[in-house]
């Protein structure tokens, strides 16, 4: 089976070519970024991808995998499947134009028979809107084309881990497009696949992704509100999901964003009667940094912040993507009060490290890389005892139910350890 994947050097679109070529498919990863093609096929993986590098030595060794910048390769294969990017535009509605253009660029190329595939995180009416594109070049989609959205559900970073066991949704117009589709994803998933129709799975896909997203905003909700009344809000949740069937909350995070839990929330917002849900999600999420800032402030008293170190700077943990991260919300609120900011990413270069910490007022986690993992040697480095450290995640077991809600001193851990 020859398959087509534009988008192919994205962090989404690697993953899916990957796991296409260990299915057996003959796949050409199309991109724009030639650089990023040349480094793929020199064997060099550019992403941190759980279990990546193997996949794409094997990919590399079996000769089924071409990475290209040619576009007009589409017309080689039998399916084509798109994961492009979705960008808002500067007013925050969603921007299409990168689809539009795409298209009306794959038009030439396109041979009748074939199955296009859209995997990307759209606005409901986007597949409609492509087939109005297809069938004003006399493409009839059913006969001439199959045409489907299916959305990507897996988390970055575990792309290829993750989508071989997940359901997959399927929006199509007509039944031979469903069985195309379900043909082609039982080559490498073991899931099911739902059938829905493309609007169902353009809204399907914005419904699981903001679901997540409100559900973090109410866990950080309810970290402030833990402030509020002084108590320890990942005790709380934690004591209240063990053994109890009707509650699986998770615990607050103070870095919830990334390329598209934020975006995916603004391709429903303009359309609904009552976003309020959304639009407070937003608020809270988007507040944190500025809730953390303000938190501290209580406990320097009269004191003040000069130098505060963030550890992570991407947007979530062990990866490498800066995107949309809030870690780089909180340096500009630091920046702009005039301290100092020790910006700790292990995961990307030309950021300080470890050795920086030194003397900081605060060390703030933003990202809980696996990096991160030793308070002690973190502490030790600080060598400050009224260093303020900041865990709304939970993430140093030591001091998670001890602290108060997240915040605790150098000198705590002390205490800690000598267990007093």
């Amino acid at each position: 089976m020859k398959t087509a994947v534009i988008g192919a050097a994205g962090h989404v679109g690697l993953g899916m070519a990957l796991v296409l070529t260990e299915a057996g498919h003959d796949v050409t990863g199309i991109d724009s970024d030639s650089e990023k093609n040349a480094r793929i096929m020199s064997g060099e993986m550019p992403y941190v991808e759980e279990e990546g590098q193997d996949h794409l030595d094997r990919a590399i060794d079996s000769g089924r995998l071409l990475m290209t910048d040619d576009l007009s390769r589409i017309s080689d294969s039998e399916n084509v499947v798109v994961v492009i990017g979705t960008p808002l535009d500067e007013n925050m509605n969603p921007d299409m134009s990168p689809l539009k253009v795409l298209f009306g660029e794959m038009l030439p190329h396109i041979r009748k028979g074939q199955m296009i595939m859209l995997r990307s995180t759209v606005s409901p009416g986007t597949t409609d809107l492509i087939k109005n594109v297809l069938e004003q070049n006399d493409l009839t989609i059913g006969e001439d084309i199959l045409l489907l959205f299916a959305p990507e559900r897996v988390a970055q970073g575990k792309s290829i881990m993750e989508i071989k066991d997940l359901p997959q949704l399927i929006g199509a117009y007509d039944s031979r497009s469903y069985d195309r589709a379900e043909s082609f994803f039982e080559t490498f998933i073991r899931a099911t696949c739902q059938r829905l129709s493309p609007m169902e799975a353009e809204i399907g896909k914005l419904v699981t992704n903001m679901t997540r997203y409100v559900t973090f905003a109410l866990a950080n909700e309810f970290h402030l509100i833990g402030n509020t009344f002084g108590v320890n809000m990942n005790k709380v949740i934690d004591a209240c999901n063990a053994d109890y069937p009707r509650l699986n909350l998770p615990g607050p995070g103070p870095n919830v964003g990334g390329p598209c839990l934020y975006k995916d929330g603004w391709f429903l917002i303009d359309r609904v009667p009552f976003n309020e849900l959304i639009s407070s999600s937003f608020r809270i999420n988007e507040g944190m940094p500025m809730q953390i800032l303000q938190q501290l402030d209580v406990w320097l008293g009269d004191s003040k912040l000069n130098k505060v170190a963030i550890l992570g700077m991407t947007f979530k943990a062990n990866s490498d993507d800066l995107r949309n991260s809030l870690s780089a919300k909180l340096s500009k609120q630091l920046d702009a009060r005039g301290v100092e900011v020790i910006a700790i990413e292990p995961n990307v270069e030309g950021f300080d490290s470890i050795n920086d910490l030194s003397g900081v007022d605060a060390v703030v986690l933003m990202t809980p890389h696996r990096e991160f993992d030793d308070l002690r040697l973190i502490a030790d480095t600080v060598n400050n005892p009224k260093c303020i450290f900041v865990d709304i995640w939970g993430f140093w077991n030591e001091m998670k139910y001890v602290s108060k809600n997240g915040y605790f001193l150098s000198s705590d851990l002390a205490s800690v350890d000598s267990g007093s």
